[in-house]
């Protein structure tokens, strides 16, 4: 049996940085998530591609992201991009990542034009590129996946509803063409699926817990964050999703936030705006003045009470250096703006919630991301 084994770019990076264009200087406002969270529609979730600020913008990229948490040892992730970022507007990318209850990893990127995919469907959400797709209502997606490595078939029934901060939308300046909006189809869904690899009799069958978003950009990742803090923890029980944007000067250095915790389904809080404090900074022995903080901590008070919580970075499990990673002219062009490094811990989180007098307490082990993309 042939298995082919190749390297996936990151989440956080892969397709954002292909090419990056001069900006002027200027001193735009900064307009983060506003108002309470909003419904998650399936036109927020359909690709954006043909709006008029993204169809000739060199700067957009779009991207639908599955995490899987699955049981017996297995794991998977896929990734469905369109950007115009790179030699041809509208391209798409498929990365899909499997990995076996024996620890081997399968993974496969597909690279393709803009008419090789396709999005449909008026009450439902239809994507299909090239031979894999994303369909069906946003509480109950199925995702089906084929190339050279496996063939699966995942099926999401959403544990919490679809969640996004706020109207899911922050505007850079005063253009109301560049922006970064995220919602999250599937905070927490139950997954059922089945994988088929070649030379195997039998399909492998899967289920678990995952976690889907989906999310534009429409700046460059040097304009749209200096620092970007992520955290997920993710579990049928207990699921806490938080994030921090710092924006470059040229924004003031202001800050994008959000964090929603769910328990057993049911939303306990959601944020736009909090209080965080970084400590216990990790300095990078090679690029020293790459500093990352290991604590953190949310604070927060609305007029029905208070919340606490902290994320504490464990382990470093992985450091990706674009540049290092890049070939010569991605280097060549993206060093003029940014010096992205991504680094990836294991860590836990705890939260207090006080409301009416009483205090919840919560908590539960998720994965850390902070991404300094100019120290």
């Amino acid at each position: 049996m042939s298995r082919r084994r190749i390297r996936s770019s990151s989440l956080a990076l892969a397709g954002l940085l292909i090419v990056a264009i001069a900006t002027p200087v200027r001193a735009d406002p900064l307009t983060p998530f506003k108002g309470p969270a909003g419904v998650v529609t399936v036109d927020d979730v359909r690709p954006h591609y043909s709006a008029p600020e993204n169809k000739n913008n060199s700067y957009y990229s779009e991207w639908w992201s599955v995490v899987f948490f699955l049981e017996g040892g297995y794991g998977a992730y896929v990734r469905f991009l369109i950007t115009n970022m790179g030699l041809k507007d509208g391209a798409a990318t498929v990365n899909a990542e499997f990995r076996l209850d024996d620890g081997e990893k399968l993974s496969e990127r597909t690279d393709l034009s803009k008419d090789q995919w396709s999005a449909g469907g008026s009450d439902v959400l239809d994507m299909k590129l090239g031979d894999n797709s994303l369909s069906g209502p946003i509480d109950g997606l199925v995702l089906k996946v084929k190339n050279e490595s496996f063939e699966a078939e995942y099926k999401l029934t959403n544990i919490a509803p679809p969640w996004k901060p706020g109207n899911g939308k922050a505007q850079y300046g005063a253009s109301a063409g560049k922006y970064f909006q995220i919602q999250i189809p599937a905070p927490v869904a139950a997954v059922t699926g089945t994988v088929r690899i070649p030379g195997e009799k039998e399909p492998r069958i899967v289920k678990g817990v995952a976690i889907a978003e989906h999310q534009i950009m429409s700046v460059g990742m040097h304009e749209q964050a200096k620092r970007w803090m992520r955290y997920r923890a993710i579990s049928a029980s207990t699921t806490f999703i938080a994030a921090d944007i710092e924006t470059p000067d040229v924004f003031g250095n202001a800050h994008i936030q959000y964090a929603v915790l769910f328990k057993d389904g049911k939303k306990v809080f959601d944020t736009t705006a909090f209080k965080a404090t970084m400590g216990d900074e990790l300095v990078d022995t090679s690029k020293p003045e790459y500093h990352v903080p290991r604590l953190v901590r949310l604070d927060w008070a609305n007029e029905a009470g208070t919340v606490k919580a902290a994320i504490k970075a464990n382990k470093l499990t992985g450091r990706e250096d674009y540049l290092e990673s890049s070939n010569a002219v991605e280097r060549f062009v993206v060093s003029k703006f940014a010096k992205p490094i991504l680094y990836d811990f294991n860590g836990p989180f705890a939260a207090e919630v006080t409301e009416g007098g009483k205090t919840s307490k919560f908590g539960g082990d998720g994965r850390y991301f902070f991404t300094v993309v100019n120290p």
